[in-house]
């Protein structure tokens, strides 16, 4: 049997450090939605071992996030695992648009679903957790308010239709790195609760769209500002870098706007170009 499985990308709307836990990872809030491009993973069963291949060769490690997702969820569910699973990489890797979490989260609802659910939500969420901060939100596949590590997923209802242009500089941006030079006596409380007011209930994107971790990142990649600039300049209403990045994204009133933006963009050869869509879970 062989089933096809979209791995949304996603974007941070809103991204705040509320503190370091002793094991060295940050808590946070951050506002995240699910986008209409993404990556495609390919789930076989007619195979008689497990075997991993993707279009960039150089991800097809048995380090790779879906490798891992099958192993764990093969391990919680007791089910030998003989699949062929294939990655079809639309995006950029280390990119801050949780591409990697995606994959695995498709990885543990596509083996779930060929093999008749043996797994509970809960019990994948106990999988995801493990693999990734970002994969329970993945598992949740739409716009949420995420806290704690990443882990603790609150759906939000009536997200507005929102249209979207990355830009991808086209370098990778390590994660770990950024947060290891993020400096905790940057938080404000003030900005944090602003999460209380989502854009749809009458504030401005420009006034909501915030990232803690933009101001390390700006500092590590300079060259970042213009793009910022640039973005502005085509047309959104806001924009900024979304997780660790590098990748900029801009929000703009709709499709037709945010395709000539696009359009532009890729004219000046700032890197990686798509527009696309939030999607509403």
């Amino acid at each position: 049997m062989k089933l096809d499985i979209f791995a949304p990308a996603k974007v941070n709307l809103f991204l705040s450090i509320t503190g370091k836990r002793a094991d060295g990872y940050h808590e946070l809030v951050t506002v995240m939605q699910p986008l209409s491009i993404g990556d495609n993973l390919t789930i076989d069963t007619d195979s008689k071992e497990l075997s991993f291949a993707c279009n960039q060769k150089e991800l097809a490690g048995e380090d790779n996030l879906v490798v891992r997702a099958a192993r764990a969820w093969s391990r919680a569910s007791g089910i030998k695992l003989t699949a062929r699973f294939y990655l079809q990489k639309n995006t950029p890797v280390a990119a801050g648009l949780g591409g990697g979490s995606s994959d695995a989260a498709a990885c543990l609802v596509g083996l779930n679903s060929l093999h008749n659910m043996p797994l509970s939500s809960q019990e994948l969420a106990a999988l995801a957790v493990k693999l990734g901060a970002d994969v329970p939100f993945f598992l949740a596949g739409a716009p949420a308010i995420c806290s704690g590590i990443g882990e603790k997923v609150s759906l939000l209802a009536d997200f507005p239709e929102l249209h979207y242009v990355l830009l991808n500089p086209g370098y990778p941006v390590s994660t770990q790195v950024i947060y290891k030079k993020y400096d905790l006596s940057w938080t404000k409380p003030k900005i944090r609760n602003r999460i209380g007011l989502s854009p749809h209930k009458g504030q401005s994107w420009a006034n909501f769209l915030f990232n803690d971790l933009e101001r390390v990142t700006l500092k590590e990649h300079p060259g970042l500002a213009d793009i910022k600039q640039a973005i502005l300049a085509s047309g959104a209403r806001g924009c900024l870098i979304s997780g660790s990045g590098p990748t900029v994204f801009g929000v703009y009133p709709g499709k037709e706007e945010a395709c000539r933006a696009a359009n532009r963009l890729r004219e000046m050869n700032l890197g990686w170009v798509a527009a696309c869509k939030g999607l509403p879970g």
